[in-house]
């Protein structure tokens, strides 16, 4: 038996520049068939809050590897700068990495070394 999916409650939003992600396809199996879908493989998301900012990431992986959270002040993670929350989104993406397959392992590096060079 097949599980209904409501799959427009899945993340899917339009990304600006404090929210980053590289995306993945996903094949889910629903009632009417099969249906391929952008999924965020890995997230950055960045948010401004009393004069400092605030970082979240997320990973979700093919393997069924997930996680992730969202910029909140109970986290406790804030930095000074826009810049430095990204510096440090990314370290913790790093930390992350192996819980990510071989292949989305490159794919996740690449983008992290793409989005930390290019110009502010």
């Amino acid at each position: 038996m097949l599980a209904e999916i409501q799959l427009d409650m899945l993340f899917n939003a339009d990304l600006n520049v404090n929210d980053m992600a590289i995306m993945r396809t996903q094949r889910m199996i629903a009632l009417g068939g099969s249906k391929e879908m952008e999924l965020a493989l890995a997230r950055i998301q960045l948010e401004p809050h009393e004069g400092r900012w605030m970082w979240a990431v997320s990973i979700n992986s093919s393997n069924g590897s997930e996680s992730g959270y969202r910029p909140l002040p109970k986290w406790g993670k804030f930095a000074q700068t826009q810049e430095d929350a990204l510096g440090r989104a990314a370290d913790e993406l790093r930390g992350q990495l192996g819980r990510l397959s071989d292949q989305e392992r490159l794919r996740v590096i690449v983008w992290l070394g793409g989005i930390l060079s290019a110009p502010k």
